[in-house]
């Protein structure tokens, strides 16, 4: 069920990222996470677990791609998921934005 209910938030999600271009930026991973209202709807803002893949060349990058990350989320809200299931997907703890979400 987890497989399941993560696969619809990737794919809710997957129109709103766009990865920020530049040197090393393939190599740069945000995790975000968020907590959702029973309607799909955003509890909260998004917040940043941590930021993985930051070099010299892409440090640059790095903020830019925070910013889209936390945006697909709010543009990907509200959320379209089981409602029966709710318990399972009303905390999303750790979600990872990097180049592979947006092939």
């Amino acid at each position: 069920m987890q497989s399941a209910l993560a696969g619809s938030i990737s794919r809710q999600l997957k129109p709103h990222w766009t990865v920020p271009q530049g040197a090393d930026a393939e190599k740069l991973v945000t995790i975000l996470s968020w907590s959702l209202n029973r309607d799909g709807s955003l509890a909260g803002a998004p917040q940043v677990v941590r930021q993985e893949g930051v070099t010299d060349a892409n440090r640059a990058q790095a903020a830019r791609h925070v910013e889209q990350a936390i945006r697909a989320v709010q543009l990907a809200a509200p959320f379209n998921l089981p409602a029966e299931y709710y318990d399972a997907w009303k905390r999303v703890a750790s979600f990872r934005f990097d180049r592979k979400l947006s092939q």
